[in-house]
């Protein structure tokens, strides 16, 4: 998928329903239902069907890791697949946790661009100027 794709995609598609059962985003860690739920205006929740995740990891081979992220669709019931891996080819590490420690950082940092500035889109640029690209036909070792 090209960028300028994905950073359609994400306007249209990437907004989060969120779930009785799920963490609440305020952070407290209680679950939304007990925490939120009814403190929100129904109208400014967005509702959507398809709910994703990010996860931070590494991509490439002993010695040559990049730092990576995977979008996850949920598939109903608790269950996941990957829907997209980005990957940061500039950033090359001899040690798999330390692209997985750079991954992490670089998406926590996207998401407070989004928090900031309240759009997907914003997540998508920001991910961007860091170095992010989209990867085809990927391998997921170890994942779900």
């Amino acid at each position: 998928m090209k960028f300028s794709m994905l950073v359609c995609y994400w306007r249209h598609n990437m907004a989060i329903r969120i779930g009785r059962n799920d963490p609440c985003r305020c952070g407290s860690g209680k679950k939304y239902k007990h925490c939120c739920l009814f403190k929100d205006d129904k109208d400014t929740i967005p509702q959507r069907k398809t709910v994703y995740r990010f996860e931070a990891g590494s991509y490439g081979d002993v010695g040559r890791f990049k730092p990576s992220l995977a979008c996850l669709k949920s598939t109903g019931n608790d269950g996941w697949q990957y829907h997209f891996v980005l990957v940061k080819p500039t950033s090359v590490h001899a040690k798999e946790d330390h692209a997985t420690a750079e991954a992490e950082k670089d998406l926590s940092d996207a998401f407070k661009v989004k928090e900031a500035q309240g759009s997907d889109a914003e997540l998508a640029m920001a991910l961007r100027e860091k170095g992010y690209l989209s990867v085809d036909n990927f391998n997921i070792v170890g994942g779900n």
